[in-house]
């Protein structure tokens, strides 16, 4: 395994991916970048330093997607494709698979799936012909079937065991708009209520060429893949793909309080979040290097020292971004003794206010740009991490351009521009706050805290 990093290390060489000063670009290497008639986007990078191929199918069919009273459809979707084709059945795929010495990997993300099999390039066709058959002939066979919706039904009642799982939850239904499927979970209802004709109406609408894209990296001939990828997809049937629902980020909308009852709970949850600006904001960078500054430096961050190393505590705490193209959320998690609920809960909005009212330091930024800058070529270690990143990132709104710029983008983001952006999104006002916990224990703090609504821990987080 080590040889193989080394191997791709070379190939980054190759390809100036390493950087060599601040202001010098990634340089990706060249995308064969088209779209087939039926509307199938395709990406292929050809490279010979690895005899490796990683071939990527994104789906944008995704839990933005769910139909109401259906959470969980979109995972039961794409994981029964490995439940067997119209040809073979999930033993033979799985045979398949550990005979060309690979795996089927899965990414669903609130937007999109990507689906993943990498292969040494003497398995190419057959790497080939199992990928697309996966991907374009599922059979959805009764017995996968319900062994997926068991396993499914388990994730539910294991996720009301873990109080992170539970804040997180209940913390996505406060913060988007009822009607909007990213502000619900699954359910043992909703899991319950799909059936194996809803899965192929689901995979119907949106396994589709016009909503998918095909990306390939590694040891080929860019004409031959091409000739293959339309002979097996080409004939991929497009269709008109449903509109999905239209996320709201109200930056105006005052924080919310929830409180989870669970009794027997000797600490307590805090999970804070509010709306941040998505991926195409032109404050991206700004805002990303402010929450490391935050919460996202791990023990250099400000709610760290504050919480935990002045205060005392917590164990960690720590905050982090979801951002999209059409939406971003900031998180804030941590936990407490029951006896410091109210003490840590105010000793984070305390130290959110000062870091709104006094900004961040020139030494701050420097350790949050040097971080990130580090980070960012250990993203592209492999053929198959580049393969991700460029898709996911395409998803966001990115351009190989913006790639290729990334660090010269967060490097040239200066103090003032991370101040600017911390009064204009990270403010105490905006945050929505789920507290877990044992209420009869702390109740009395709960009411310096402010007024809340009461749900249980039992309860679907949204109604």
């Amino acid at each position: 395994m080590k040889n193989v990093k080394y191997a791709f290390i070379l190939i980054l060489l190759s390809f100036s991916m390493v950087l060599c000063a601040d202001q010098q670009p990634i340089h990706y290497p060249p995308i064969k970048d088209i779209i087939l008639p039926n509307g199938l986007r395709v990406m292929l990078i050809e490279q010979h330093q690895q005899e490796t191929i990683s071939y990527r199918v994104l789906v944008k069919g995704a839990r933005a997607d769910q139909p109401i009273g259906k959470e969980g459809i979109a995972d039961f979707t794409s994981s029964m494709l490995q439940e067997g084709t119209t040809t073979k059945s999930s033993d033979q795929i799985a045979d398949e698979i550990a005979g060309i010495g690979s795996s089927l990997t899965v990414s669903p993300q609130p937007n999109f799936a990507i689906f993943g099999l990498d292969v040494l390039s003497e398995f190419s066709q057959t790497g080939m012909n199992l990928f697309s058959d996966l991907i374009l002939n599922p059979s959805f066979p009764k017995d996968g079937f319900s062994r997926i919706k068991k396993d499914m039904l388990n994730s539910v009642e294991i996720g009301l065991t873990d109080n992170d799982t539970i804040a997180f939850n209940h913390g996505r239904c406060v913060l988007f708009e009822k009607g909007d499927p990213l502000g619900r979970s699954n359910t043992k209802k909703s899991i319950q209520s799909i059936k194996i004709k809803d899965i192929r109406n689901f995979y119907d609408n949106y396994y589709r060429p016009n909503n998918s894209v095909v990306f390939v990296i590694g040891d080929f001939s860019t004409e031959q893949m091409l000739k293959d990828i339309t002979a097996q997809f080409g004939s991929w049937q497009s269709a008109e793909i449903p509109k999905r629902f239209k996320t709201n980020s109200d930056f105006s909308s005052k924080g919310k309080i929830r409180v989870v009852d669970k009794p027997g709970m000797t600490q307590a949850v805090i999970y804070l979040n509010q709306w941040a600006p998505n991926s195409t904001n032109p404050k991206y960078y700004d805002y990303q290097l402010a929450n490391y500054v935050l919460g996202g430096g791990d023990f250099s961050s400000r709610l760290t020292n504050a919480v935990r190393a002045k205060g005392g505590m917590t164990y960690h705490i720590g905050s982090f971004t979801n951002i999209h193209a059409n939406y971003g959320v900031l998180n804030i998690t941590t936990s407490t003794r029951n006896q410091e609920l109210y003490n840590a809960y105010k000793l984070i909005l305390s130290e959110i206010q000062n870091l709104s009212d006094k900004g961040v330091t020139d030494d701050e930024l420097q350790r949050a740009q040097d971080y990130i800058s580090g980070a960012i070529p250990l993203q592209l270690e492999s053929p198959a991490q580049v393969a991700d990143k460029i898709l996911s990132s395409f998803m966001r709104g990115f351009t190989i351009d913006d790639l290729s710029k990334e660090v010269i983008n967060f490097n040239k983001v200066t103090v003032s521009d991370v101040n600017s952006v911390i009064r204009e999104f990270i403010q105490t006002e905006t945050l929505n706050a789920v507290i877990v916990c044992d209420l009869e224990k702390v109740e009395s703090q709960l009411k310096q805290i402010g007024a809340y609504e009461k749900v249980s821990y039992k309860d679907a987080p949204y109604k």
